[in-house]
């Protein structure tokens, strides 16, 4: 065994052709299909924050029915985990704990910090 490359050794082969059809491969800049990266969350975890309307059940709760009230307007909670959602290009996902230990995935805009966002200058908030 070697570890030399040999003229004709120039890796795997990854032309789409050569791959599944059910394998999506990044195009160029811009080209609109494959993988879209994740983008940079707002908040982090551990900051208070506040339901900016009514929370209701998307179906993800299943001790309650579909549509119904998780949270009331201005309710505050804490981000306890980011996280991402991929079915929905990659945009971040926050674990909320609201009272009574309630656990709630929410979007960007449907929570806003109680003490501001955090500034780019660490130990900062604007």
């Amino acid at each position: 065994m070697t570890d030399q490359k040999t003229p004709e050794d120039n890796g795997p082969d990854l032309s789409s052709d050569s791959l599944p059809a059910d394998i999506l491969v990044a195009g160029p800049e811009g080209g609109g299909t494959g993988f879209t990266p994740p983008r940079e969350p707002k908040y982090e975890w551990g900051i208070a924050v506040k339901a900016t309307a009514d929370l209701l059940n998307d179906g993800s709760h299943p001790d309650s029915p579909a549509g119904s009230l998780l949270v009331v307007k201005d309710t505050v909670g804490e981000i306890i985990r980011v996280g991402y959602a991929p079915e929905a290009n990659n945009v971040p996902v926050y674990l909320v704990e609201f009272p009574g230990g309630k656990l709630v995935g929410c979007l960007e805009e449907e929570i806003a910090p109680v003490l501001g966002a955090r500034a780019m200058v660490p130990g900062r908030m604007d």
